[in-house]
């Protein structure tokens, strides 16, 4: 369009000055012509700006991550003129949604119409702007143009998938399938319902000291299960530190492990506390599944852009709860020894912890030696450490 214009500018400057030193109809004509063309162009466009029409539909405005939707526009020009040139641009959601449509020119002819049409697959959750962004119209001369928006775009709400576990049965990171231990995620500390041998990963909260004492080996409670136990949902929403596609599948792998808990939680009778930062420290209390939608909401949009440690969160809760001595379960990207240490710290408060670790990928990921022992030695303390990868299937990881 710069161009055009230095173009068109030129050639009114040549038309002057045609004029001026020969003058004559023949130089005034090629005058007149280069001032009105502009103006009918600029007119016409303008006409057609206000006159056209167009039809925006998305068949739904909710689906679950993987899930199909269909998108369709129709331009309209009812007038007896062309609309010469039209540049429809499409928001940027679209990329995430399958970059189908990013941006489309064309014209159209007298009393016709232009359809766009395409089908596309959520891969990620969260809310997007799909459709229209903006339409722009340019005059036939390529020298003006005007932009419209919707006052309103549409939005799609993308929901995480909820996995339903059954028989959960977490395995331990970094153990054999022979040391695999079911978690009690709601148990009632204050009812003994049995008495065992102490095996490798028991929370230290369980160990019978007197009795161990007295029969020369250690032995553990076993509790009774309760329905009104409450569980808490620890979200790490710090940006994990990979490539923007990378972060999405780490971020998402996190929220579908917590959803999916959330769901078999509240399920199963027990209570959970969704707890997170976001600008503040956030509990979310739900007291049964009825409740479970207005979590599910929450964390279909939440966004990881936190600075907070994660071990400052738990610190937060554990000393903001130190009488009910709930069971947490904590979802991260990132492991460090400042968060151990809470974690420890957790167990010996009385809570029975549970570190849901998500990493990038099995294969190209490895941990460095540190970490690697600190992961084996949790279970020694006391604390459950899982590790599930964003390729791994939450379901055959859990329940198998």
């Amino acid at each position: 369009m710069k161009r055009n214009r230095i173009l068109y500018f030129s050639l009114f400057t040549l038309a002057l000055l045609f004029i001026y030193f020969y003058g004559g109809k023949i130089p005034y004509m090629f005058f007149y012509a280069v001032v009105i063309t502009p103006l009918i162009s600029i007119l016409l466009t303008t006409l057609a700006f206000l006159r056209f029409t167009y039809v925006e539909e998305i068949d739904k405005i909710s689906i679950v991550k993987g899930e199909e939707f269909n998108y369709s526009l129709i331009i309209h020009n009812e007038d007896f003129f062309l609309y010469p040139y039209i540049n429809v641009t499409f928001s940027a959601g679209n990329v995430f949604l399958g970059k189908q449509l990013e941006k489309e020119s064309l014209s159209l002819p007298p009393f016709s119409k232009k359809t766009f049409q395409f089908k596309a697959v959520a891969k990620y959750r969260g809310e997007y702007e799909i459709g229209i962004k903006s339409i722009e119209f340019e005059d036939y001369l390529g020298i003006f143009k005007l932009t419209h928006r919707p006052k309103s775009p549409k939005v799609i709400k993308v929901y995480p998938r909820i996995v339903e576990l059954s028989g959960v049965k977490l395995k331990p990171m970094l153990l054999s399938e022979s040391h695999s231990i079911p978690t009690s995620l709601y148990e009632n500390t204050n009812t003994i319902s049995d008495i065992r041998e102490y095996i490798y990963g028991d929370s230290i909260r369980r160990i019978h000291w007197k009795l161990s004492s007295k029969m020369n080996k250690l032995l553990v409670k076993k509790f009774d299960a309760t329905s009104r136990a409450n569980s808490a949902i620890i979200l790490d929403l710090t940006k994990p530190g990979y490539s923007d596609e990378e972060n999405l599948l780490i971020e998402d792998t996190i929220i579908e492990c917590a959803v999916s808990f959330t769901y078999y939680l509240l399920g199963s009778r027990a209570s959970v506390s969704l707890i997170y930062y976001k600008d503040s420290y956030t509990e979310i209390k739900a007291e049964n599944i009825l409740q479970f939608q207005n979590i599910y909401d929450i964390l279909a949009k939440i966004k990881f852009n936190q600075d907070i440690e994660t071990k400052d969160l738990l610190s937060v809760y554990v000393e903001n709860n130190i009488l009910k001595k709930s069971n947490i379960l904590l979802f991260t990207s990132s492991v460090s020894s400042a968060l151990f240490e809470e974690l420890y710290k957790a167990t010996l408060a009385g809570f029975d912890v549970s570190l849901i670790y998500v990493s990038n990928n099995n294969k190209n990921e490895p941990l460095d030696e540190e970490k690697t022992k600190m992961l084996k030695e949790l279970p020694e303390l006391g604390v459950a450490a899982y590790k599930i990868s964003v390729e791994d299937n939450i379901k055959e990881v859990f329940c198998s």
